[in-house]
């Protein structure tokens, strides 16, 4: 193979760009890994290199082996000097002695649970192995991974020192792609030519940068090295940004400007004074509408923030210009939800609403297209093309993540450039990443309503059933509502959970049956989940028993108690939305579940979801606990779009990239992320290169 020192790689690719060399050309990388790196998406040298690890592991031992928690993986430097044991008792087992390096006088015994015909390794071994150390009689590592070595530097790759654990595959070992990303960062010579704009801050050159994220020296060199990272990720991001906002100013449309009379007949409209956080949002909104260029905008916020108050201020601006919006929901319980609430804002105005469900009159549709109906609400009814308006100007989607993209642009077509305001409780990853991929400016409402209070959250065991229903009883005579929540309609089969109907008939027959007991899923036609919903707001049913259905659209103030059974089928994104729908009044309100967690991690998202009521940072310790695991694909559906940026964090610093980019763009910088970084773009940057395609 000739001198492993030098340049492994053949200057195969066309463009001279060694990032783009094919994979194979590594030394240990044949046809059958490099498929398995290909499920990853992971083709070339430069996705590899881009192939980032998805957490770090101290393999460090700091003091002695004994002071290491148990079941935590570090690594040893030793010597096995006999020959393993065969021990029969159980199921059988190889096992041996190893004599620590450093602290020669702790026992570490080694366990294999393999065949008995052939010993995992023989006396004389010296080397590193790595493990999860547990502590029983004597120090216990099993299936250690072993790495002969006559000396302790230099240190192997996944051995010894901080290491990085990478998103992986069936059949794709750690240590191999350990290796090859070595083998990248010491033998290959990449290109770097070219500078990094000032404005990133960045002082370190970038392959000490890479190599500073694949296998740290410390903890603090692998966050360096991740911020920087991150920072050319979100400059490139925003760039893109940048020009799609250009591209939206060159289209020159009707400013919407708002006098001080029109904000005071808006805001008397409204039964509520708007938070300090809603105040800043209207005026991000006030701004785009007079800025002559058609707006597009994400507002975000947690479950019962007012993110409705915002829209309906945008909709009531443009209302008193003469000119249509059109708010449309997802679900049909939602959209008639703000029905309701517009007819009673705009009680005994000479503004008028329409709302297009499926099967309504022609005579409603009417009003729209003559532009009688300068409010519009419906669900995707709306997209029909007997669905016609007479100067459409706004568009706003309500839970935008449950929209495809093509549905989002077919209701924006209904009007010509017009403004489009997207509303979205769902957190990171997901709707944060229209705003960061570019497509929209961002607000978000990171404020409650005075007077909500802190939903309690408890998990239930089985053996306090009876003791809450007495409690839910109470709360029902003080005029209150109850929720209970269940995976399926249909009922559950051994360790399956309940449906709606058998759980509905165990109330029934309980305490809670006397006052009034109905039911709500999908496979009930329109009209009955209307006329249900009715009576559970009204009180003549005062329990409901129902699907993930009333994830969103259900706003009843006199709801105090959500029960969610079943609760680890859930993810933690949707047990939040579930969860707020109660505390949407200054009533004190609870949320109980029941759980029989069994997948990994499970018990701690839903300690997660008892500790915490902040959906962002929910959301964001979601994903710590989830971490990359197997992946199919380098950029996950339903993913931020970033690899290494985390939105909630770097979203402050993203925003001044996103306005500084826009300045270059504007002084003729172009491309404003200069050479160097159009060639990473490939890897860090949108995946749509081009916004304006």
């Amino acid at each position: 193979m000739g001198n492993e020192a030098s340049d492994p790689i053949e200057e195969v690719s066309g463009d001279n760009d060694r990032l783009l060399t094919p994979l194979q050309q590594l030394r240990g990388i044949g046809p059958a890994s490099a498929q398995k790196f290909a499920r990853l998406s992971v083709h070339t040298i430069g996705d590899l290199l881009h192939h980032f690890p998805h957490r770090h592991e101290d393999l460090v031992i700091h003091g002695s082996i004994r002071d290491v928690p148990d079941g935590a993986r570090r690594s040893i430097y030793g010597s096995i000097e006999e020959d393993p044991e065969w021990v029969y008792s159980g199921r059988g087992r190889w096992e041996a002695r190893l004599t620590p390096e450093d602290d020669p006088h702790t026992k570490v015994v080694l366990h294999w649970y393999t065949g008995k015909y052939r010993a995992p390794v023989r006396g004389g071994w010296q080397g590193w192995l790595t493990g999860a150390i547990r502590r029983f009689h004597d120090i216990v590592i099993a299936h250690p991974v072993l790495f002969r070595a006559a000396e302790r530097e230099p240190l192997p790759a996944g051995h010894g020192q901080i290491v990085s654990v990478y998103p992986s595959t069936d059949g794709l070992s750690q240590d191999l792609i350990r290796r090859s990303v070595q083998q990248i960062l010491d033998e290959v010579e990449l290109d770097w030519q070219g500078e990094l704009p000032t404005l990133l801050g960045i002082e370190r050159d970038l392959p000490s940068i890479y190599s500073g994220f694949h296998r740290p020296a410390s903890s603090a060199e692998c966050e360096t090295c991740r911020s920087h990272l991150a920072t050319i990720e979100m400059f490139l991001h925003a760039t893109k940004q940048a020009r799609t906002r250009a591209h939206r100013k060159a289209i020159e449309i009707e400013r919407v400007v708002v006098s001080p009379e029109v904000e005071r007949r808006i805001l008397a409209r409204l039964p509520y004074q708007l938070t300090a956080a809603q105040q800043r949002v209207v005026e991000e909104i006030r701004t785009d509408l007079q800025a002559g260029f058609p707006m597009a905008r994400l507002v975000q916020g947690d479950v019962g923030s007012g993110k409705t108050a915002v829209a309906v201020w945008a909709m009531l601006a443009m209302a008193a210009q003469g000119r249509q919006s059109v708010l449309i929901a997802p679900t049909t319980s939602l959209a008639e939800q703000h029905r309701d609430t517009l007819q009673r804002y705009m009680e005994q105005s000479q503004v008028q609403i329409a709302h297009i469900a499926t099967g309504c009159s022609s005579d409603i549709k009417e009003t729209v297209a003559r532009g009688d109906a300068k409010i519009v609400v419906g669900t995707t009814a709306l997209l029909a093309s007997s669905v016609t308006f007479d100067d459409l100007a706004l568009v706003v989607v309500d839970e935008e993540q449950r929209f495809g993209v093509k549905q989002r642009q077919e209701i924006a077509r209904k009007g010509r450039d017009v403004h489009r305001l997207h509303l979205s409780a769902t957190p990171i990853p997901r709707s944060l990443s229209l705003a960061l991929r570019g497509d929209f400016d961002l607000s978000r409402i990171d404020e409650r309503p005075p007077g909500r209070p802190t939903v309690q959250t408890h998990w239930v065991s089985p053996s306090k059933w009876q003791p809450a229903l007495e409690f839910l009883r109470k709360e029902i005579e003080s005029g209150n509502r109850v929720l209970f929540v269940v995976p399926r309609i249909e009922d559950g089969d051994g360790d399956d959970p309940v449906g709606v109907e058998q759980l509905a008939k165990k109330l029934r027959e309980s305490t809670l049956g006397s006052l009034g007991i109905t039911v709500l899923h999908g496979g009930l036609s329109l009209q009955e989940r209307s006329d249900r919903m009715q009576s559970f707001r009204k009180g003549r049913e005062p329990v409901l028993v129902a699907t993930s259905i009333v994830e969103v659209g259900l706003d009843v103030p006199e709801l105090t108690v959500l029960w969610i059974e079943g609760a680890e089928r859930f993810g933690l994104a949707q047990l939040h939305q579930l969860r707020g729908r109660v505390g949407r009044s200054d009533r004190p309100s609870w949320c109980f579940f029941t759980a029989q967690p069994t997948a990994e991690g499970g018990e701690e998202r839903l300690q997660a979801f008892v500790d915490e009521d902040d959906g962002f940072l929910l959301a964001e310790q979601d994903l710590l606990i989830r971490g990359g695991g197997e992946v199919v694909g380098s950029r996950q559906s339903g993913s931020s779009g970033f690899l290494l940026a985390r939105p909630l964090q770097d979203l402050q610093r993203f925003q001044q990239l996103s306005a500084e980019a826009g300045v270059r763009l504007e002084e003729g910088h172009d491309p404003p992320e200069g050479a160097l970084l159009q060639r990473l773009g490939r890897y860090l940057g949108p995946e749509m290169v081009d916004p304006l395609d």
